[in-house]
C-alpha cells in the first residue's frame, strides 16, 4: 500500500491504535502490451471502497509518449489484527481517516470474476521444496504478496513461456506464509477452454520443450508429472494454479493465468500457429541503443 497518512505503509494513526494492518486478498492484472527498451511509462494509482469492509487499489500503466494504456491492475485489501491475525471490520475512526482518499472510479469496468477451481496432486506440473528468502519477508514477518507470483510461475512449463507471453493473471490469497514454510507450486492447463486439447498425467510420455528438455518437474515423492496437449493455433491459453503448504497441503494462493502467442510466432495471415515442440528456435540478440543515444525521460 502506498501512503495515505501515518508511517508510509498505508497505516493510519487510528489503525495503529487498533493494531490493524492491510492484507491483500485478491489481485487481477491485464497486460495489453509490454514496454520495450527505451520506453518510458507512467503509473496512475488510486484507492476506493470495496464492499463494506474492504478497500480497492487500482493501477493504470500508460506509455508516457503516446498516452496509450498498456496495462491495468486491481487489488482488494482488508484489515487484519496484528495480534490475533483475524480479519477485522473497518472501525469508524479508521474510515474517517481513509475515506477522503477514495476516488469513485475503476480501472476496468468488466473484470472477469470466474471462479478459480482448486487443483489437486494430480496436477500435471508440480514444483516442490520452494522456500522464501530473507528479501521475501515483509515487516510483519510474512512473505510479501509479490513472492507468490514467482512461486506460481515456478511450475509453468518452459515451452509455454518460450512461445507465449502473459496476458492476464488473477490471484486469490487464502492464507499467509511465514519464513519457515516450505511450499509447492501446481499448474494445469484449463481443459475446459475450447481451444485446448486433452490434459492428462502420463509419466511415460513426457513431451519436450523447444530446447529438447522434458516439460516435467519432480514432486516430493520423486515421480514425474507432465501434461500432453497441443498448443492452440489461435486464441489464448489458460492455466489454473495453486500454491500450497508442502507439509499439510493447506492452500495459500489460487491462481489463473491467460497467455497469448508471442508476435514472433504469428503467421503471415495474422494467425498464431501452434509451435511444434520439435521446431528449431534461434535466439536473437536484442538491439542495444548506442551509448550516446538519448533515451526520453520525463524528469529533467
Amino acid at each position: 500500500m502506498s501512503k495515505c497518512v501515518g508511517d508510509g505503509m498505508g497505516t493510519t494513526h487510528a489503525m495503529m491504535r487498533h493494531r490493524l494492518i492491510w492484507v491483500v486478498t485478491r489481485m487481477h492484472v491485464e497486460v495489453d502490451r509490454y514496454p520495450v527498451w527505451g520506453d518510458v511509462v507512467e503509473i496512475d494509482s488510486w484507492v476506493d471502497a470495496e464492499g463494506k469492509n474492504g478497500m480497492r487499489r487500482d493501477f493504470i500503466v500508460r506509455d508516457y509518449t503516446s498516452g496509450e494504456v498498456i496495462a491495468r491492475a486491481t487489488s482488494t485489501w482488508v484489515m487484519m489484527n496484528q495480534d490475533t491475525t483475524r480479519l477485522s471490520k473497518i472501525p469508524e475512526d479508521v474510515l474517517a481517516e481513509i475515506s477522503p482518499f477514495y476516488l469513485n472510479k475503476k480501472c476496468m469496468q468488466s473484470e472477469r470474476c470466474q471462479k478459480i477451481k482448486k487443483l489437486t496432486s494430480s496436477a500435471p506440473y508440480i514444483r516442490s521444496d520452494l522456500v522464501p528468502r530473507l528479501r521475501d519477508i515483509d515487516m510483519n514477518q510474512h512473505v510479501n504478496n509479490v513472492k507468490y507470483i514467482s512461486w506460481v510461475f515456478e511450475s509453468v512449463p518452459q515451452s509455454l513461456v518460450v512461445a507465449h507471453e502473459l496476458a492476464s493473471m488473477t490471484l486469490e490469497y487464502r492464507r499467509e506464509c511465514t519464513p519457515s514454510d516450505v511450499v509447492q507450486s501446481l499448474s494445469c492447463p484449463d481443459t475446459h477452454h475450447s481451444t485446448l486439447g486433452e490434459c492428462r498425467n502420463d509419466s511415460s510420455s513426457l513431451h519436450s520443450g523447444l530446447d529438447g528438455s522434458p516439460d516435467a518437474v519432480s514432486c516430493s515423492e520423486g515421480a514425474l508429472k507432465s501434461a500432453t496437449f497441443s498448443l492452440p493455433k489461435t486464441g489464448p491459453v489458460q492455466y489454473t494454479h495453486l500454491v500450497r503448504m508442502q507439509s499439510n497441503g493447506a492452500d495459500i494462493v489460487y491462481g489463473r493465468t491467460e497467455w497469448r502467442v508471442k508476435d514472433r510466432y504469428a503467421g503471415a495471415n495474422g494467425t498464431k500457429p501452434c509451435v511444434s515442440h520439435n521446431s528449431s528456435w534461434a535466439w536473437q540478440k536484442p538491439t542495444i541503443p548506442h551509448k550516446n543515444q538519448q533515451v526520453p525521460w520525463p524528469c529533467k
